[in-house]
This record gives C-alpha cells, structure tokens and sequence, in this order.
C-alpha cells in the first residue's frame, strides 16, 4: 500500500502545481483585474464644532468633490456604485495652511484585495469669523386667494430670528424674508416656511454655513370674504344767501370690504355726511371712509378715501359740463370727415343772465357746436360756439381740437370713407 502512494511522487507532485497554475490561469481569464473610476464623490465635513467653537465659520474653496480610482477583480469591482465610498475631512486635522488632507473607505467588502486611490486629495477651506445679528421677519406671498376673497393679516412666528454666519456673507444680507404661497384658498391657513436670505436687490441669497435660532417660520395668514357696497353723500345745510349748491360729485362710488360672513350678508352702505351750511365757493373735501365703516367692517384694498365736491355757484350764473359728444359740426364739406381730437375731454362752461331764465336752462339749451365753413383736410383748433337765448351770456369761451380728413373716391364714384355722425345738439 504503501508503495502504491510512494510509487511516482514526483510526477504526483508535478501533475498538482500544474493543475493549480492551470486553475489560476482560467480564474484570471474569466474573472480579470480592472480598473474603474468614480468621479464627483461628495466630501463629508468631521468635527465642524472645532470651527463652530472657536466662532469662526468656514467656506470651502476646494476639494469638496474627489475622483476615485478602484482596481480589483472585475466581479468585485463592477459591482461598485459612488454610494460604496465614504470621503471625509476631519477639520481636527486641519493645517497652518487650512488644508484637510480627505479620507476614502469602501464600505463594501471585498473577496479579494482591492486597491482605492484618490490621488492624496484635500480640501481647501477658508476661515472667517462669525458674526450674530437679529433680523424682523419681512412676509411676502404670491399666487392668488379664491375669486371673492381677500388677504388679511399674515403673522409669522418667531418674527425675530438670529442669523449667524461669516462676515463676508453678513454683509450681502438685507433682510430675512418667508415667501407664503396661495393657492385658491377661502379660509384662514397656518404653515411652515424654512427662513430666507435675500439682499438689497430681493435676490435670494445662497444660506451654506449660515444658521438661524428657527430652522422654521410658522406663519398664519388670515383670509376674508370680500364684497364691494355703494357710497352715498349726504349733503346738510344751506349755501349763503345768494348761492346755490349746483351738484355734488364724489369718487369712488363703491368700495370692497371685508368682514364676519354674518356682518356682509346685510344690506350695506356707507353713507358720507357732508355740510355746505353758509357756503360761498366749492366744498371740497378728503374723507377716510374707515370712519364710516358699519359694525364689523374693515375696508380691503387700496383705497381708503373718499374725494367729495359740492360746487356752489352765485345766483345769477351757472356752470354746465359737458363732452364732445355733446358738441353738434355744422357746415361740414360732403367729402371730409371730421373727429375730435380728445373725444373723451371734458368741458366746463359758465353762463350768466336773469335767475329765472338760467334755473330753466338745460344742457340741451346751450347749442354748443363748431362751424367747419370752408374747412378741408388738416387738425383745427376751434372756438365753441353757443345758440343761446338772447338774454344769456357766455362767460367763457372754449376750445376743442378736430381733425378733418377728405374721402377717397373709388373708381365708381363712391366713398371709402363713412363721415360719423356725432350726438349733436345742433343740425346742419
């Protein structure tokens, strides 16, 4: 027997190396060693309080990416993706230079020897000191409420944040701002907003190595039923012996308003007192219609004020208003045109005569028109005339600006051109 395990050892021996090497050489051609790189790996900073606690803030200027080099079987290393690395900067290693030199590890574990190479890469950081501040919470918002809703009150909480960062950044910043948005909304809503930097501009600021003493704003925002309601005046008193009130004009005429859903489902108004007791010349005035509000009201939008006029004239003459359509063309050639120049201008005419005859007198009784005798193609500034009875008088005299502009006649004869045809008082 035990020449039978004795018998041809060498050959035994010779036959198992060349098997193995055998063996090793088919293991290297199917399962090769490779190459493969892995770029843009993202550096992970360690120990920052070191920084933090020496009140300073860092700003990277370098190396917060790496390049990866792997050589390893390729059944290994195929296997691979950027999440199977951790790189690191200690900032406890951190040199006079302010240079980290960066650390790579594979969390995957190999079969087989691996080789990672990332070049001796480090970070380059640079150091400043931190510098705290408060800052008031400005709100602003954007997108739009339901249609008959309006935007109330908007309250941030905390409305004061500390900010802390370097003394570079503090400089770009202006103001802290949240940015609330709406999106149809018909009743009152709460959210969180992460705090934002902006500068003088109102351009958003990049918040890297800044902190703030509230990583979130909570902010309510009151929302109101809306509706608009009609203004009345309500003129008092009599003008001095010997004037009259003429008309009262006032603007605007409606205003929205926001309140309880009980409060604006009544019939609403807002009624202005408005006293010309004793007057002599025109009562012009500038009202804050907040003080004429109904119960539970508030006034929404722009406008707050109320522009009131009540002319008061002498007896013995009156002022008429009026427009260009108003205004009758007489003696307009059958080949022009005419148009005013200003049609939506408006006109304000004073005429005396006996009380009894003005206080009869209508705007229809004027005859305001423009006579266009012997007038052709061409911009005119005219004189307003006036038919009047004889015992009134025009007190001053008014000018209007026209265009006039001939027809083109077509090879038929007939005109391109309609002449308009104004709201005239007066015919031709």
């Amino acid at each position: 027997m035990k020449n039978k395990i004795t018998r041809n050892l060498g050959l035994k021996i010779l036959s198992l190396i060349v098997g193995f090497l055998f063996w090793l050489v088919i293991v290297n051609v199917t399962d090769p060693i490779i190459t493969r790189t892995f770029d843009e790996i993202p550096v992970e900073i360690l120990n920052e309080n070191i920084i933090t606690n020496a009140n300073q803030v860092y700003e990277i200027e370098a190396g917060d990416r790496v390049k990866v080099t792997v050589k390893g079987k390729r059944s290994f290393v195929e296997t691979l993706s950027k999440d199977d690395f951790v790189a690191t900067a200690n900032m406890s290693d951190l040199s006079k230079v302010n240079a980290i030199s960066i650390d790579v590890r594979l969390n995957k574990v190999a079969s087989s020897d691996v080789e990672v190479d990332w070049g001796h890469a480090v970070l380059k950081v640079k150091l400043e000191k931190r510098v705290t501040k408060k800052f008031q919470v400005v709100v602003e918002h954007q997108g739009e409420l339901s249609s008959g809703y309006v935007l109330g009150s908007i309250t941030p909480k905390p409305n004061i944040v500390e900010v802390s960062c370097g003394e570079s950044k503090f400089k770009e910043i202006d103001h802290v701002g949240v940015m609330v948005s709406m999106n149809g909304e018909s009743e009152d809503f709460e959210k969180e907003y992460r705090p934002i930097l902006y500068n003088k501009e109102g351009e958003i600021l990049d918040n890297t190595n800044v902190t703030f003493s509230n990583d979130v704003i909570k902010v309510s925002t009151k929302v109101h039923a809306m509706k608009e309601i009609p203004i009345y005046v309500d003129v008092t008193g009599t003008p001095a012996d010997g004037y009259r009130l003429v008309q009262t004009d006032f603007r605007p005429e409606t205003v929205q308003v926001t309140g309880t859903a009980e409060a604006l489902e009544k019939n609403l108004s807002i009624k202005i007192p408005i006293s010309v007791k004793d007057a002599k010349k025109d009562v012009e005035k500038e009202i804050d219609l907040n003080d004429y509000l109904p119960d539970g009201l508030t006034l929404a939008g722009d406008i707050t004020t109320i522009s009131v006029r009540c002319q008061i004239e002498k007896n013995g003459q009156r002022t008429f208003n009026f427009t260009s359509t108003d205004i009758a063309v007489k003696n307009l050639q059958n080949d022009c045109t005419v148009e005013f120049a200003f049609p939506d201008e408006s006109y304000s005419v004073t005429v005396t005569g006996k009380e009894s005859d003005l206080e009869e007198l209508a705007l229809s009784d004027l005859g305001a028109y423009v006579d266009l005798a012997n007038l052709m193609s061409g911009s005119y500034t005219l004189d307003v005339q006036f038919a009047l009875p004889t015992s009134i008088k025009v007190k001053n005299q008014i000018k209007v600006k026209l265009v006039l502009q001939m027809q083109n006649i077509n090879a038929g004869g007939n005109s391109n051109v309609t002449t308009p045809v104004p709201n005239a008082n007066i015919e031709n």
